[in-house]
């Protein structure tokens, strides 16, 4: 069974194709919009636990593989424990864990910011008034994210969850579309 994201019977004047599995992107799409929703309504608990999860899930995951990497080459046991460990802890303790995370982007953009406007200084000739500007600009949002760590996480989250409901939005439409063979 072949199928295209735009089936062939899609085009004017032709039958819609009957093997698209129109189900999947509508699936899909709830999932998602429930989720955008879910990030609109409750976004730091939201955003605290999908941050929580994803991190937990990746650490876990790539310490599972690198403790079967490691059996092959004899290195990494101790190193495939620890990501283990940390994956778990993160499922533990989701605050925790957005908590450095956000700190931890945070203290980046403090140090981009601080390097793009030493470079921004430094250019003789040339300077122009958005080289200052937003460099400033992202140290502003960093100490703005060290001193308020839940109000950042939330913004984010709200951002995120508007253009997650949109998109989930859209692929609910494009999957009832195809389904009616309006696609």
């Amino acid at each position: 069974m072949t199928w295209e994201l735009i089936p062939e019977g899609s085009q004017p004047g032709r039958q819609p194709s009957r093997n698209f599995p129109w189900g999947i992107p509508l699936a899909v799409g709830i999932i998602t919009l429930l989720l955008g929703l879910s990030l609109l309504v409750w976004p730091f608990f939201a955003a605290s636990r999908i941050l929580a999860f994803l991190i937990g899930a990746a650490l876990i995951g790539n310490g599972i593989a690198t403790l079967v990497g490691s059996r092959a080459r004899g290195l990494g046991t101790p190193a495939a424990i620890l990501f283990i460990v940390l994956g778990v802890v993160a499922l533990a303790f989701p605050e925790l864990t957005v908590s450095l995370l956000v700190g931890f982007v945070a203290a980046m953009m403090l140090f981009v910011g601080t390097v793009w406007l030493a470079i921004a200084v430094r250019m003789r000739q040339g300077l122009h008034w958005i080289f200052i500007a937003l460099p400033a600009l992202l140290i502003a949002l960093g100490v703005a994210a060290l001193i308020w760590p839940s109000l950042a996480l939330i913004l984010a989250a709200f951002a995120a969850g508007l253009v997650t409901t949109l998109i989930g939005g859209s692929l609910i439409w494009a999957a009832v579309a195809l389904r009616r063979g309006n696609a």
